[in-house]
């Protein structure tokens, strides 16, 4: 078969398991600028590499005669997959799917029009602020409406908006006043901001009513196989307020913050568990949006991670929806020898014979000094993190995000509780390996 896999160069970490389980096919890798080959081996493994500033259509077809399967990594190059199956004639992704699962504004208006606002958030996009009028008192939350992880900002360090908690609408009015941007802010989000990050979709920021996740967030994990969800397991996610010191004789379970009050929560653990591992009730709640959101949309082959369900109440509420694999897939398909992603594409049966927790390391505080025998725990080590060095500052917040230390440990276990013991055990190694 002739496939393509669309990615920006930032996001091919993602694009791993599909290379490895496509190396007995004809693999072209759609990227927008030169990635290295040392940093990111696996894309050798593609048959041939189209490097597109812009991702220009005419560019990608000129090189690409026949195509029979599109993979897209990167969901702000959804509407650039549509538009090449149409033109490879392959029924998939029709383009208003693409636009709706490419932004998450339109993500929560298109859930509320098919009947799924139950699970959905009160949210705007705001040109003026009498928009907000529609939160009462309630507290938000603002944030990108595309692209994943922290856009660039519209006015740099002045005014952080991105994944923030406010109090109420007063609350972020007065900070824009006090920063002298809530004109700014409100003009700038009629037209978004452009960047070549982004492949130039207009982001714009959105405000959602805020929902804390009283327990653990709960994201399925699946692919669509001919219009039909198939879960093939579920995350679970624990957050920490920022700047909230660690305890690591805790669980990540144990750990997980109840404070609804912080202005910013950071991913401390991510682990997966099975269908059968969670409550039948919410399960088949879960499986009702994701399959009503398909079924609706028309999409024929998917595959995807999310929403994120906060519990709240008793209720799940559905935060974002990322139609692509993730990270953590790529891990979990590595310590599963590979065959997750194998049996996807080959369309088979998925099975997961080894679980897997990702979790931010929990150090003591501090400069380091000294480095032994940390090659014995190397296999535990994420291959993205930062190398652990003297001289280092080991800072007081620890969590999966941190860019200035990312030291996150891989965890493979049969259930929940054998990973969370060799979590704890093997950080603790770790911290014998530091002097201060």
């Amino acid at each position: 078969m002739n496939i393509i896999i669309l990615s920006h160069e930032r996001s091919l970490n993602k694009a791993e398991g599909l290379l490895n389980a496509l190396s007995n096919h004809n693999v072209h890798i759609v990227m927008d600028q030169v990635a290295s080959k040392e940093d990111k081996p696996y894309i050798k493994l593609a048959n041939n590499i189209i490097v597109s500033k812009g991702f220009n259509i005419i560019d990608i077809i000129s090189n690409i005669k026949h195509c029979d399967k599109i993979w897209c990594v990167s969901e702000n190059l959804l509407p650039l997959q549509s538009q090449l199956e149409s033109h490879y004639s392959i029924d998939n992704l029709n383009p208003f799917a693409a636009e709706v699962l490419s932004n998450k504004q339109r993500l929560d208006d298109y859930c509320r029009l098919i009947g799924l606002g139950e699970f959905v958030p009160a949210s705007v996009t705001p040109t003026f602020h009498s928009q907000l009028d529609i939160f009462k008192n309630k507290q938000l939350f603002t944030k990108p409406d595309i692209g994943t992880g922290s856009n660039p900002s519209f006015f740099g360090n002045e005014l952080n908006v991105e994944y923030r908690r406010w109090n109420n609408k007063h609350h972020f009015l007065q900070n824009l006043k006090d920063k002298n941007k809530h004109n700014d802010f409100f003009s700038s989000n009629k037209k978004g901001i452009h960047t070549e990050r982004f492949n130039y979709q207009p982001c714009k920021i959105m405000v959602q009513e805020y929902f804390w996740s009283e327990e653990p967030s709960l994201i399925p994990v699946g692919v669509v196989r001919n219009g039909i969800v198939n879960n093939l397991c579920y995350l679970k996610t624990t957050k920490v307020k920022y700047g909230e010191q660690l305890d690591a004789n805790k669980t990540p379970v144990e750990l997980h913050s109840n404070s609804r009050t912080s202005d910013i929560a950071k991913d401390l653990a991510v682990w997966i568990v099975t269908n059968d591992e969670i409550d039948a009730d919410r399960h088949n709640k879960m499986q009702h949006f994701l399959q009503t959101l398909i079924t609706n949309l028309q999409i024929k082959d998917l595959i995807f991670t999310g929403p994120d369900f906060h519990v709240n109440n008793d209720k799940l509420i559905a935060i974002d929806f990322n139609p692509r694999p993730g990270q953590f897939m790529n891990i979990l398909d590595k310590v599963n020898d590979y065959k997750i992603f194998e049996n996807i594409v080959a369309n088979k049966e998925v099975t997961i014979n080894n679980q897997l927790l990702w979790g931010c390391s929990m150090l003591k505080p501090g400069t380091i000094t000294k480095l032994s025998g940390v090659n014995k725990i190397n296999k535990y080590l994420n291959a993205e993190n930062t190398e652990l060095a003297t001289g280092m500052i080991i800072p007081k917040f620890q969590n999966l995000q941190n860019k200035a230390f990312n030291v996150n440990l891989n965890i493979v276990g049969k259930n929940e509780q054998e990973l969370f013991n060799k979590y704890k055990q093997v950080n603790q190694l770790l911290q014998n390996c530091i002097t201060y």
